[in-house]
């Protein structure tokens, strides 16, 4: 048996040591970008919305999704399908669509996929700006808010916000002043009122109930 001294043995080892990495299948690189694109639109969508620890909060982030169109977060605050005949939903949808372009008949129920369809016709532009100009502090501590009167061409409108604890019940109501007389007041036979109610859960969770209209 050929024998090997230590210096041979020693250079064996270095050169084993040497190639053994090379051996070993290296594990594949992970695509990061993807990953990492997904967690930050996560967690800005997260960071636009508030902790729940009350129903001013979950208000406040109802506020958020309607204003952004969020549609999945818009989702949350309601039990699909909703009952059009005890919510007057669709009727809400159509509220600014001619008589003529309306469906002769609206259907039973007001699903998700709707609510992908027509959530600009049933949070319109008149209602994002309306609640946007509830103030959200004062509603919570006095329980109501009203907004100052808002111009829209040769009409004027005003929010009318309020929450009833007994019944567990917000109140977002658009109220319309009509058209104007030539001194500037309102006609009482043009008054109109869009009245959305909210449920709330839990003492902190909003959920739609229905509409009313008024006027």
């Amino acid at each position: 048996m050929t024998k090997i001294n230590s210096k041979t043995a020693l250079l064996l080892f270095v050169a084993t040591i040497i190639l053994l990495p090379s051996c070993i299948e290296k594990p594949k690189k992970v695509d990061e970008s993807i990953s990492t694109s997904k967690t930050a639109a996560i967690k800005k969508t997260i960071s636009n919305y508030s902790l729940v620890n009350s129903w001013i909060d979950d208000l406040q982030n109802f506020r958020t999704a309607v204003s952004a169109s969020d549609l999945e977060k818009m989702s949350t605050y309601f039990d699909f399908p909703i009952v059009n005949d005890t919510t007057q939903i669709w009727t809400a949808v159509y509220e600014g669509i001619e008589e003529n372009k309306r469906p002769k008949e609206y259907k039973k129920f007001f699903t998700k996929e709707d609510l992908k369809e027509y959530h600009t016709l049933l949070f319109n532009e008149i209602f994002i700006k309306s609640l946007n100009k509830v103030k959200l502090e004062q509603l919570y501590k006095q329980n109501e808010f009203t907004t100052q009167n808002i111009k829209i061409g040769t009409s004027n409108y005003y929010v009318f916000a309020s929450f009833d604890k007994t019944k567990s019940m917000l109140q977002v109501s658009i109220m319309f002043s009509g058209e104007l007389d030539e001194e500037g007041n309102g006609i009482s036979e043009t008054e109109s009122a869009i009245i959305y109610f909210f449920k709330i859960k839990d003492d902190k969770y909003l959920k739609f109930d229905k509409i009313l209209f008024a006027g």
